[in-house]
Parts: C-alpha cells; sequence; structure tokens
C-alpha cells in the first residue's frame, strides 16, 4: 500500500509545483513518513531473515550480514531503514518524469 501511496503522493507534489503553487510541509511530511514506513518494512524483512537461528545454521555464507554488537546492528538498521526509503524514492520519482514523457511509459519500466 505504501509505494502506490508514494507514487500518488509524488505525482501531486510534482503537478502542485508544475502549476506554480507552493507544496505544503504536510505533503513533504507524508511523503517522508510513507517511506520511512516502506523502508521500515523493507529493513524489518531483511533483518529478521538474517537473524533467524536456522537461516544462519543451514547457510552461514549467505546469512550473518548483522553483527552480534548491540550498536553495530542498531546503526544498521537504520542505515538499511534509509536506503530502502531512498531506493523507493528514486524509483517512483523515475516512474513520474517517465509518465510526464509518455502516459505509457511508466508501464513499459514496470513490465
Amino acid at each position: 500500500e505504501s509505494i502506490p501511496g508514494i507514487i500518488i503522493q509524488l505525482s501531486a507534489i510534482v503537478s502542485t509545483i508544475n502549476s506554480g503553487n507552493n507544496v505544503t510541509m504536510m505533503a513533504y511530511l507524508s511523503l517522508l513518513v510513507s517511506l520511512l514506513t516502506t523502508g521500515f518494512i523493507s529493513a524489518t524483512i531483511s533483518y529478521d531473515y538474517d537473524t533467524h537461528p536456522l537461516k544462519r545454521a543451514f547457510n552461514p555464507e549467505f546469512y550473518g550480514y548483522v553483527p552480534d554488537d548491540g550498536r553495530k546492528r542498531a546503526f544498521l538498521f537504520v542505515t538499511m531503514i534509509l536506503l530502502s526509503a531512498t531506493q523507493v524514492l528514486f524509483k517512483a520519482t523515475l516512474i513520474i518524469i517517465l509518465a510526464f514523457i509518455g502516459s505509457r511509459f511508466p508501464l513499459y519500466y514496470i513490465l
């Protein structure tokens, strides 16, 4: 739900800017919350998968990038949230740019 919401919010922000109107701080805040929510979900899935004892025992070469130190774990988790949120922002921005160029281009990108 968050990713389509991000695309809609970003499209509304870009349309508002293109029409010469001011974008409210709440629009930016809403976009930020959606991005961080998506980043948090993505980071949680990766974190839980990596720290699962059976996964680590089954394939220790692949799993185990989450360190045992608490501070390092927290830093890694925050970094994963920000990385995921930034990646979603870039992909959503690309979809919006493609939509402004031509209505079929986002579909070509997604497929």
